[in-house]
């Protein structure tokens, strides 16, 4: 686990990913296949999906960061994509994995970037409110933190612990 060290103003976001590194981990332990596949209704994403999903954002945070990294999922996991059969998406330890090397490449880098840099004008994809790089990377933290609520939920609707208290 990564430990902020210096403070910027990535600190705070930082901190939210870090939070989400941990609830994310937890959310996918001891879950069968077939829970991975679960959905609680016939217009929600499994859990394996919204892992995925939100493990491949974590390389759009990245690419802001002009830190490059693929996961080699050619945009499975992309927004408003159909789902597929089961055999086309990756195992959850290959989610997992990448959920990690995401992680510990952002943290890095969040923490090496000066105010400077984080406080440039916002380039590439536009979000509400977001004027600046650290604006964007926030926003994507909140976009990662639903998720990590989506799989919390769905975890608890399979008879499965609550990730937090």
């Amino acid at each position: 686990m990564t430990v902020l060290t210096e403070r910027n103003v990535a600190t705070p976001v930082d901190s939210i990913y870090l939070t989400n590194d941990g609830f994310f981990s937890r959310a996918l332990e001891g879950l069968s296949e077939d829970e991975l596949w679960y959905q609680p209704t016939e217009n929600s994403n499994p859990m394996l999906w919204i892992a995925g999903h939100t493990a491949q954002a974590r390389v759009l945070v990245l690419k802001l960061m002009s830190e490059s990294h693929e996961t080699g999922w050619n945009g499975l996991f992309d927004r408003g994509n159909s789902l597929k059969s089961r055999d086309q998406y990756p195992p959850v330890e290959e989610v997992a994995r990448a959920m990690r090397e995401t992680g510990e490449k952002l943290h890095v880098r969040l923490q090496s970037m000066t105010d400077e840099e984080l406080l440039q004008p916002a380039t590439g994809p536009t979000f509400p409110n977001a004027k600046t790089l650290i604006d964007q990377i926030a926003f994507l933290g909140l976009h990662e933190s639903y998720h990590v609520g989506q799989m919390a939920y769905v975890r608890k609707a399979l008879g499965h612990g609550q990730l937090v208290g």
